[in-house]
């Protein structure tokens, strides 16, 4: 009875970590650009959607700004972007983690 109840409970323990190995992660990525950076409204694509940056910041702003082009709910992973002012572009790459990743275009 004993050994049931072991092979039992290893069972659940398995079907457990199977379903929490599997879950996917997801992320959030901002740009933003220094106050005086001369740049103006800069769009920013990723996976064919775009987000603009529509004010300068006087130091990373992280996540919690409204003025940064904001990307949720990417899958962790590296993506790639395109941004463009109206005059400059930048092309470049981020890579997502869980949480959210700030990068400064300069």
């Amino acid at each position: 009875m004993q050994k049931l109840i072991t092979y039992i409970l290893l069972f659940f323990l398995i079907v457990i970590l199977s379903f929490s190995c599997n879950k996917k992660k997801y992320g959030n990525v901002s740009f933003w650009q220094q106050t005086g950076s001369g740049f103006g409204i800069i769009n920013v694509t990723i996976n064919d959607k775009t987000s603009s940056i529509t004010s300068e910041h006087n130091s990373d702003p992280g996540c919690e700004s409204l003025t940064t082009a904001f990307f949720s709910n990417l899958e962790e992973g590296v993506y790639n972007y395109a941004a463009f002012d109206g005059t400059n572009s930048w092309l470049g790459t981020v890579t997502v983690l869980e949480g959210c990743v700030s990068v400064e275009l300069n």
